[in-house]
């Protein structure tokens, strides 16, 4: 499995991040925007920073449990 795979312009080995996508896939996702001020989290997938932020690339994603993020792409590409 060397499929490759683009997100936010970076190259991801399908194989690399398979796992996560398919653990994100069994999970119920709340979309939301990021509220801690000082403080952020990753992308479960791609380790994209989701903070708090008018732009909704970075401040709005996908959240699940206690910590768990998930940015929009790829939510849209995975688990949509």
């Amino acid at each position: 499995m060397n499929e490759q795979i683009e997100i936010h312009g970076n190259q991801w080995k399908l194989k690399d991040i398979i796992d996560n996508v398919e653990w994100s896939k069994k999970q119920k996702w709340q979309f939301k925007k990021y509220e801690e001020i000082d403080d952020h989290d990753h992308c479960l997938i791609c380790y994209w920073t989701i903070f708090h932020s008018d732009d909704p690339e970075e401040g709005e994603a996908y959240f699940y449990g206690g910590s768990t993020w998930l940015c929009k792409e790829c939510f849209e590409k995975f688990i949509k």
